[in-house]
C-alpha cells in the first residue's frame, strides 16, 4: 500500500473513531486497533492525535472547498447556490459537531480557532452571493454584512451542545430551522 493510501486509511479510520466518541475520547492504539495496523505505522504518518485532527481539518477544508467550487459553478441563480451551499455544508458538517467539534474547541483551541477563520471565509462567500441576489432583484435590499452575521449568529449559538441537548434538537434540524427563520422570517403570511 503506498504511503498516500495508507494516510488516507488513517484518516478514514480516526474520522470513524472520532465521530463515534470525539477526539478526546480517541486514543491512538483504538485507531491502530481499528484499523489492524500498528501504532508505529500510524506515528510514521502522524506524530501525534492533534496532528491527525490537524490533517482531517485540512482533508475537510478540500473537501468543502472542491463541492462548493462544483455548486458555484453549476448555477448562476444566487437564492439556489445560496441553499445548495448552506444544505451541502448542513450535511457534511453534522456528523463533525456531534462529538469532534466541540471536544477540539476545548481540547485544540488553535485548532478550533482554524476552523472558526475558515467558516468565516466561507461566510464571506456567501456575503458575496447576498449582494449579487440584491443587484439581480431575487433579494431584497438589506445590509448583507449584517444579514450574514445575524445568520451565523444563530449558527454560533446552535453549535453550543448544551443548547442542543437542552432544545432536544438535533444539530442538522438546528441548522434548517435557522436557515428557514433567516430566509423567511417568521411572519405569518396572512
Amino acid at each position: 500500500m503506498g504511503k498516500h493510501l495508507t494516510r488516507e486509511r488513517i484518516l478514514d479510520g480516526a474520522t470513524s473513531r472520532m465521530f463515534k466518541f470525539g477526539y478526546r475520547k480517541t486514543a491512538m492504539d483504538e485507531i491502530a486497533q481499528d484499523l489492524a495496523m500498528s501504532k508505529n505505522t500510524i506515528y510514521k504518518h502522524f506524530p501525534s492525535k492533534a496532528d491527525i485532527a490537524w490533517a482531517l481539518l485540512e482533508r475537510l477544508e478540500q473537501e468543502i472547498n472542491r463541492e462548493l467550487g462544483l455548486i458555484e459553478e453549476s448555477s448562476n441563480d444566487p437564492v439556489e447556490i445560496i441553499s445548495k451551499n448552506i444544505f451541502f455544508l448542513q450535511q457534511k458538517l453534522s456528523p463533525w459537531f456531534e462529538h469532534f467539534l466541540g471536544d477540539i474547541k476545548a481540547e485544540l483551541p488553535d485548532l478550533w480557532k482554524a476552523f472558526t477563520d475558515f467558516r468565516n471565509e466561507k461566510v464571506a462567500d456567501i456575503k458575496v452571493l447576498l449582494e449579487g441576489g440584491i443587484k439581480k432583484g431575487e433579494f431584497r435590499k438589506v445590509n448583507t454584512a449584517m444579514a450574514v452575521r445575524m445568520y451565523m449568529g444563530a449558527i454560533d449559538y446552535i453549535l453550543n451542545p448544551e443548547f442542543l441537548e437542552k432544545e432536544r434538537i438535533a444539530f442538522a434540524d438546528a441548522i434548517e430551522g435557522v436557515l428557514d427563520i433567516w430566509m423567511f422570517g417568521v411572519i405569518s403570511k396572512k
